[in-house]
């Protein structure tokens, strides 16, 4: 528990890590971001052209001004929707080669040091846990791209546009919206990295588990029909899944949690931002094409307000799915070769030791110490010894 708890917290390990293989693909990382971010900007106008709309209309039709100020809002909210689907399918056509290349690179340079690390690593781990540390973190890769790109960037340009319009108009009402979205965001963000973020740790360890038994079950079935023991891997796999279940249940619910305080914080903020229009019309310092400014702007403010708490939940909950991933990625390979190590040419059959010392992981001591063995090309060596003395380990 003291090795876990000093662990540091996943997302510092992980955002790092997805970042470094962003900036490999510069061009396609800023042509997502650029075409996402510009749909954005042209659907935080869109209440600002409702708003002249209304009040247009609110005017007649008898009046040749009103009629042109309603044609040109109408106009306005067209164009502003062509130009938002035509940059949002640029952004979409470039996140699905960057984010498979990111997957790509990651799953491979993962096999290679899997593929090196050292007969000791291998020996005391599952073989299906490694492979579900891989793809489950090679999936998590691809909600973290589109939690970021996709929706979290989007949604904060949103809420600091929407913000900054409204404060331009009412200052009381984009001060409002300014301290409900802190609330909100630092809430969510705190029940997601301290409330949540735990449980996932745990539940991820033990989904984990579940791929180990099972694969260890499987790949050694022979051995487990040699002893009848099918009754007892059943009993074993399901001892595992129990555990397993009861800590994603956990994990599950504290979702659960998080997301009705998250509701009830933006039911507050709603009321707080329509009441507040509502007493600038009857002040008469807003007219209704105001009134249905400010109430576009809150529903799009609402949708990605509530829509950030599920985005920082799925970029925590990708952020956990990736860190055993980067975990091996951080690992020394057991054994590398050294810079500029050519490689090995056998010019004849011969093997020779000359004064070997060999040991196992932390073991103390050495299963050799000084071992000098000389076999010539051709020669047949038998290798007799008590179990444990070392003739596998030679052979290997």
């Amino acid at each position: 528990m003291n090795a876990r708890a000093k662990k540091p917290a996943a997302i510092l390990i992980v955002m790092p890590f997805v970042f470094r293989h962003w900036l490999n693909q510069p061009a396609l990382a800023l042509t997502t971001a650029g075409g996402l971010l510009g749909a954005t900007v042209a659907d935080l106008f869109m209440p600002v052209f409702s708003g002249h709309l209304v009040d247009a209309l609110t005017k007649g039709a008898d009046h040749a001004d009103a009629r042109h100020a309603a044609l040109m809002a109408f106009g306005g909210i067209v164009a502003l929707g062509f130009v938002s689907i035509v940059l949002r399918m640029i952004g979409l056509q470039a996140i699905v080669p960057f984010t498979l290349r990111i997957m790509s690179d990651v799953a491979q340079d993962a096999f290679m040091r899997v593929q090196r690390f050292s007969t000791d690593w291998h020996a005391n781990s599952f073989a299906g846990s490694t492979v579900r540390k891989v793809t489950r973190g090679m999936w998590a890769l691809d909600l973290y791209n589109d939690t970021i790109l996709m929706a979290l960037l989007p949604s904060l340009m949103v809420l600091l546009g929407s913000m900054v319009l409204l404060g331009l108009h009412w200052t009381s009402l984009g001060l409002v919206i300014a301290i409900g979205a802190f609330i909100y965001v630092s809430m969510t963000v705190a029940l997601s990295t301290l409330y949540i973020a735990p449980a996932a740790r745990v539940s991820n360890a033990w989904d984990t588990r579940v791929g180990g038994t099972l694969a260890d079950a499987l790949t050694c079935n022979a051995v487990v029909k040699s002893f009848g023991a099918e009754t007892r891997e059943d009993a074993r796999l399901n001892r595992v899944i129990n555990r397993w279940r009861r800590r994603v249940n956990r994990t599950w619910l504290r979702y659960n949690a998080a997301n009705a305080a998250q509701l009830v914080v933006l039911l507050c903020l709603r009321g707080s931002v329509i009441g507040g229009s509502v007493l600038l019309w009857i002040a008469g310092k807003a007219s209704p094409g105001d009134v249905t400014y400010v109430l576009t702007s809150y529903y799009v403010i609402h949708a990605y307000l509530r829509d950030v708490g599920m985005h920082i939940n799925n970029l925590q909950r990708s952020v956990n799915d990736m860190e055993e991933l980067v975990e091996i990625h951080g690992q020394p390979i057991g054994i590398a070769d050294a810079p500029g190590a050519e490689p090995i040419y056998i010019e004849g059959g011969r093997i020779q030791f000359e004064g070997v010392t060999f040991l196992y992981g932390g073991h103390r001591a050495p299963l050799y110490d000084g071992l000098s063995v000389d076999i010539r090309a051709g020669e047949r060596v038998g290798l007799v010894g008590r179990s444990g003395s070392g003739k596998t380990t030679f052979v290997k």
